[in-house]
């Protein structure tokens, strides 16, 4: 009987030994699992800051790359907006000057202009309006501008022998010869006249006479001075 109970004795000692045992291995793996896991979770999170630190660096720079390009395309935009505007006030003032050209020239078609007499060199021998012997008069003469007279007396002495057709003229024998509507017959600040003698250059010569306005030669033959503004027809 004392022998059964101390076998007995002796195998729940064993298997308590046995548990023991058991416990304290298990114990052992749970631990080195939980240790090798808790480094493993440490190496995953710095990979993760790792990829997160990079995308955040590419969407900085992908940001401050787009605002450079948006400054640089607001730039361009203004730098075109500008010389456009300048290019349109050109534009504006081209036609602004072209607009006070057209109406002044509206305002002024068909008015005679009285035009100031230039002054005479000395060389040119300036006439004041009394006889000359080389000037046959057949028309009104005191009512003639110095500056004609004077190109008239030149003319006299440098080609030949000059005759005076017509100077002033009424309204009337104006319609009759055929004039034009504001002739400058009617204000007697022109004369048509002949030269008897050799005309050769003559034309060329009124062209450049500095009191000479407009100036004419017929196909008659005669010639025509005015005081207007430098023109031929």
């Amino acid at each position: 009987m004392n022998s059964l109970l101390q076998s007995g004795r002796v195998a729940v000692v064993l298997v308590l030994c046995a548990l023991i045992s058991a416990c304290s291995a298990t114990t052992t793996q749970t631990s080195t699992v939980s240790s090798y896991s808790g480094s493993l979770g440490t190496s995953v999170d710095a990979k993760r800051k790792a990829k997160i630190e990079a995308a955040r660096k590419r969407a900085r720079a992908n940001r401050i790359k787009r605002q450079k390009a948006f400054a640089a395309k607001r730039a361009s935009k203004s730098t075109k907006a500008k010389q456009t505007s300048a290019q349109r006030t050109k534009a504006q003032l081209k036609r602004q000057r072209a607009l006070k050209k057209a109406r002044k020239a509206k305002r002024t078609k068909g008015v005679i202009r009285k035009s100031k007499p230039k002054r005479v060199k000395k060389s040119t021998n300036a006439f004041a309006g009394g006889v000359s012997k080389g000037i046959v008069r057949n028309a009104p003469w005191k009512c003639v501008p110095k500056r004609l007279k004077t190109v008239i007396n030149q003319i006299s002495k440098k080609y030949g022998k000059v005759i005076v057709n017509s100077t002033h003229r009424s309204a009337k024998r104006n319609r009759r010869v055929g004039g034009k509507r504001r002739s400058y017959h009617l204000r007697c600040q022109a004369v048509d006249f002949r030269v008897r003698g050799s005309t050769k250059g003559l034309t060329r010569w009124l062209a450049r006479h500095p009191l000479v306005g407009g100036y004419k030669r017929y196909p008659a033959g005669h010639y025509h001075i005015d005081t207007g503004p430098k023109r031929t027809w």
